[in-house]
């Protein structure tokens, strides 16, 4: 997968990005791992900020935006040196009924594979970071 927007659960996210956000370097905050089902929610910063934000989204100086992905049917995980605050590159590959995510920097990694790929998000905040996506 190249863009965030393929992803199922998308809806919301095509409605405030009218173009095709590529899937590419992301600023981990959180991951959720439910044994009982198997379930990873994985929650993230992208780059981009939305390009057609509803109005009261317009009205304040929100510099930051968030989604996450809920993977649920997961196999073959592996966390390393999570967590990190250097970001990650993501990469979403769909073999058969099976996603392969991969996130990973020179130090850290998150790999599973799922059945299941849904889309969260977005939401959008204000970051003391200023406009830098470090």
């Amino acid at each position: 997968m190249k863009f965030w927007n393929d992803i199922d659960g998308s809806i919301f996210f095509n409605q405030v990005f009218k173009t095709s956000v590529a899937i590419g370097f992301v600023e981990f905050f959180t991951v959720n791992i439910e044994n009982n089902r198997p379930t990873i929610i994985l929650e993230f910063d992208i780059e981009e900020l939305p390009d057609a934000p509803p109005e009261k989204w317009k009205k304040t100086e929100l510099n930051t935006c968030r989604i996450g992905l809920n993977c649920s049917e997961i196999s073959s995980l592996t966390i390393k040196n999570i967590p990190t605050k250097e970001k990650l590159s993501i990469r979403i590959t769909q073999s058969d009924n099976l996603f392969t995510i991969h996130a990973s920097n020179n130090n850290s990694t998150i790999e599973f594979t799922t059945k299941s790929l849904l889309l969260c998000g977005p939401s959008v905040y204000m970051n003391d970071k200023k406009n830098e996506f470090t």
